[in-house]
This record gives structure tokens, C-alpha cells and sequence, in this order.
């Protein structure tokens, strides 16, 4: 007679909060107070009733919020001098930003996300040095394991067009004495898509539940076609993720346009990029019947509408995205309207544009029934549309038995100045509540941010540290100090209202 042996792992005490307040799905179901979430293994039980509400009075749970696109900034660009401008000017400006340690700048940001109560956050990497790029990408895990917050990597692929839509040798054109800016003659490094793809092979042996890797082509006017279509192939073959900046300003709208005769949207579906597992950031320049395409595709948008007000973009096209049925999610893109990383002003932002903007609203009437359904598709978005560009489906964004365990609990005393009908509840959420109200950050069962403090790292000291060095680096300045140019700004202004970007010189498909 044989003797079974259990070589099952141990099963993890549960750990258990008590709230007065819970949202399990906040749009889609009813309140439920005095409860008791129990998690186990890194997931959620059942729920269950509490018998003396009383000590947990002022206490709202729900589901941790998603930050669907991003770039991880512990130095807010702003800090080191380099001011707002539209995009194609204000990337030109980034070259004056001081170097910093990987690990510091990743850690201070998702620090700061996590104690405004973001659990998951996608990460556009911006390398400083392009050759160490998988050394930062460690830094970043590094900070993702530290913080506790879900981090997906978006590795980085690019080359093509460095200073403007188009050829150097075109943009020379436009400046009376080439030869006096170094970027004309500046050797740049350039990272193959070989290169890309083995960084993205080592980095895969670093994913965990708290940092997954995803394909990044950062955007078509500075990626090849060979490495957009190789990386459909590879996304389609091991189901990894894609994200990618998109149609952020009118310039890129009007280059992709120039470029892709049958339509940059049909491109990129003949190669079979969209599906469910892209994402698209911006997007502001979409039309209506790309839209219904990506629709068609499963294809998720990431509205940035901050970023987008900021970088003199335009409007995320969220009227068009919702009459589709576009999936979206929020990202702060870095750019935050205060540099607070605050997403539930950015979506209460977001909700407010939609409002002005959709049917009845220039004739100042908006259906009930159409003020409750942007209420559900702007909480879906924060807690569900955003995750998914992070994670995919893993069943998040919802408080309920199986799901994974990531959930705020928020302080709702500041914004009850009134007694209110339960039913109003959300309402007030989307209304009021800002992240000085967040008290606990939970993700996969694990306490990320206690009494409004993250756990693993301490913000104060890592934004002391960062503002030491950068301190440092702003005081050493010398004659090959990069500084912002206004006559190289210049050039590139009259390069761009020549329409010089949108003259053709390859094949469009």
C-alpha cells in the first residue's frame, strides 16, 4: 500500500481590512458597507459582514487604479528647467535633462503613483545612455520590486527620424549655418532591432508579478516598417504585449498620411498589429473610421489628456471612442496636470471634456441615462480598460472572490461635507476624492502604501536624493552644458511649416 505525499506550497495566512464602504465594481453594482475583505494567497475570499462598524467609519474600498501609459519621471521635466511646448519642440528640449540612476528615478515615480493609489502602471522607458539601456531596464525592475506596484516594461524600439519627421540632411535646409549645431554632426548611436529583441529575450528572465515586459516600438515616424512587422510576428507568436505612441499631434497625423497611401490604420492591420494585445497612447488625431476599426480589433487607446493639453497636442478623441466602443484606459503620460501623478483628477478631467463635448451637450441637455453611462466607462477605464494595457486579462480591476488582490482604501471624511444618498456615492468618488485621501495601497495581497506612506521605499528620502543630484548637476554648468536653443527651436519650426515632413521619399507600403 503506497503512502500520497502533499508537495503542494503551504497556503499563506490570510490577511484581512475592514471598511465601512466598498465598491466591488464601481459603476456596474450597488455600495456595500461594513465589510471585511480577506485575502489569501495573493487573492480575494469571499467577502464578508462586520459586526461593529464603527471604528472603520470614513473608510471606501476599491479596486487599485491602472496607469495605462507612462514614463516613469521621478524629476518632473518642469524641475530641471525645461518648460511646456508642443511636442515636436518640447522633445528637442530633453536633451538638457541631467542623468540619473535608473533605480532612483523609476523608484521616486512609482512611489509617487502608488501613494496616489495607482497599483499598475505601463513604463515607456526614455533611455539616457542608449547603449545601457538593459541596465536601466534593471534599475526599473529593481524600483518595480522595491515599490510593490505592477509594472509593465515597455522595451524601447526606435532609430528612425531622431530630430524631426524626415531626413537630417532635409532639416539643414532650413538653417542658415548648418554647420554651427553639433546634432547635425553628431554621431548617434543606434540601437538594431536585433539589439531590441535580445535586450527583450534578457529581460524576460526578470519578469515576476510585479514587472512584465512588453514590445515598445515608440512610435511609427521613428520605427522602421521591418522592425513595426517583426514585432506584429513575435506579439502574435508568444502573446507578449505591444505599445506604441500614436497619432499624438497633427504633424504626425499629417506624416502618416504622407507616408502610408492606403492609411496608416490599414497598414498596421494588413500586418496584423491589431488585436487585443496593442496599445495605443494619444491618439489624438484618430478618425472616425479608424476608430471603428480598432474597435473591430480589440485594440485598447490610452487617453492622456493632460499630457495632451500640456504638449499642445489636441484632444484625446474619447466622443469617437465611446460611440465605438473602443476599449481605453487613463495614463498620465509624466505629465500630470500639477505633476501630482494624480489619475483621479486626470480621469474626473477626462469625464468633464466628454461631457461638453457629447450629444446634447450644445444644447445643454445630457440624458440621464447618458450621464450614468459615462460614469461606468470612466470607472471601467480607471480600474479595468487601463489594466488591461498592463497586465491583460487577468480578471483585476473588481474586488471579488479569485480576482487578484489589488485595492485602495481612501478616507472619505474631507469629501463628506454633506450627508449624501448612498446611491450618489460614485458620483462623489469621481467628484471629490483626490489622492491626500488614499490611506492603503494592497497589490497581489501585499500592503504597497500604510496610513497614506509607501512600505517598501521612502519617497521623502529618494525625492531628497534626486533633488541633491540634480541640484548638483544644474550648479556644474559649463560651455558644452546642453541648454535649451531657440534658434535650433527655430529651425525646426520652419522646417515643420514648410510641410517639409510630409514629403514621401519611401515606399508607402
Amino acid at each position: 500500500m503506497s503512502t500520497l505525499t502533499n508537495h503542494s506550497p503551504a497556503v499563506a495566512e490570510p490577511l484581512s481590512w475592514s471598511v465601512e464602504t466598498l465598491l466591488a465594481r464601481p459603476g456596474h453594482e450597488r455600495p456595500l458597507f461594513n465589510q471585511r475583505i480577506t485575502i489569501r494567497n495573493g487573492k480575494f475570499t469571499p467577502l464578508s459582514t462586520i459586526a461593529d462598524p464603527s471604528s472603520e467609519a470614513g473608510k471606501i474600498a476599491l479596486p487599485a487604479f491602472a496607469n495605462a501609459h507612462d514614463h516613469g519621471r521621478g524629476v518632473p521635466t518642469l524641475s530641471v528647467g525645461i518648460p511646456d511646448a508642443p511636442l515636436e519642440i518640447w522633445l528637442s528640449r530633453l536633451g538638457i535633462e541631467p542623468r540619473m540612476r535608473a533605480y532612483l528615478n523609476a523608484a521616486c515615480a512609482f512611489a509617487r503613483m502608488a501613494e496616489a493609489g495607482i497599483g499598475s502602471v505601463v513604463h515607456c522607458h526614455n533611455t539616457q545612455n542608449g547603449r545601457a539601456l538593459l541596465e536601466e531596464a534593471r534599475g526599473v525592475a529593481a524600483a518595480a520590486h522595491a515599490v510593490g506596484i505592477r509594472v509593465a516594461f515597455a522595451v524601447p524600439f526606435a532609430g528612425e527620424n531622431p530630430l524631426v519627421y524626415g531626413a537630417d540632411t532635409k532639416l539643414a535646409e532650413y538653417f542658415p549655418q548648418p554647420d554651427l549645431y553639433p546634432q547635425f554632426s553628431t554621431t548617434r548611436y543606434r540601437r538594431t532591432m536585433e539589439e531590441g529583441l535580445a535586450i527583450t529575450e534578457a529581460l524576460a528572465e526578470l519578469e515576476s508579478d510585479t514587472f512584465t515586459i512588453q514590445f515598445g516600438p515608440v512610435g511609427p515616424q521613428w520605427v522602421d516598417r521591418k522592425t513595426l512587422e517583426t514585432l506584429s510576428a513575435r506579439s502574435a507568436e508568444t502573446g507578449r504585449r505591444v505599445h506604441m505612441h500614436f497619432l499624438e499631434t497633427k504633424l504626425q497625423r499629417d506624416w502618416a498620411d504622407a507616408h502610408f497611401h492606403e492609411g496608416i490604420i490599414h497598414y498596421l492591420d494588413r500586418i496584423g498589429l491589431l488585436s487585443p494585445r496593442l496599445t495605443l497612447a494619444h491618439g489624438c488625431w484618430l478618425r472616425d473610421e479608424e476608430l471603428q476599426i480598432l474597435a473591430e480589433r480589440g485594440v485598447i487607446v490610452s487617453c492622456n489628456v493632460s499630457s495632451n493639453f500640456r504638449l499642445s497636442s489636441g484632444f484625446p478623441p474619447i466622443t469617437g471612442l465611446l460611440r465605438h466602443g473602443v476599449r481605453f484606459g487613463i495614463g498620465l503620460d509624466g505629465m500630470s496636470l500639477e505633476d501630482d501623478e494624480d489619475i483621479l483628477r486626470e480621469t474626473r478631467l477626462l469625464r468633464g471634456i466628454t461631457q461638453s463635448l457629447c450629444p446634447g451637450a450644445e444644447a445643454g441637455i445630457i440624458s440621464s441615462d447618458n450621464q450614468e453611462r459615462l460614469l461606468t466607462q470612466y470607472f471601467d477605464a480607471l480600474f479595468r480598460g487601463g489594466r488591461e494595457a498592463i497586465t491583460g486579462s487577468d480578471g483585476g480591476g473588481i474586488i471579488r472572490e479569485g480576482a487578484p488582490a489589488d485595492f485602495v482604501i481612501a478616507r472619505t471624511n474631507r469629501i463628506m461635507r454633506n450627508r449624501i444618498p448612498d446611491a450618489a456615492l460614485p458620483e462623489l468618488i469621481l467628484t471629490r476624492l483626490t489622492r491626500q485621501d488614499i490611506e492603503t495601497l494592497v497589490v497581489g495581497g501585499k500592503t504597497v502604501v500604510h496610513n497614506g506612506r509607501c512600505t517598501g521605499v521612502s519617497l521623502p528620502d529618494l525625492e531628497n536624493e534626486l533633488d541633491t543630484l540634480i541640484q548638483k548637476a544644474l550648479s556644474q554648468v559649463t560651455d558644452l552644458t546642453p541648454v535649451i536653443n531657440r534658434e535650433w527651436e527655430d529651425g525646426i519650426r520652419r522646417y515643420y511649416q514648410s510641410d517639409a515632413h510630409c514629403q514621401n521619399t519611401v515606399p508607402s507600403s
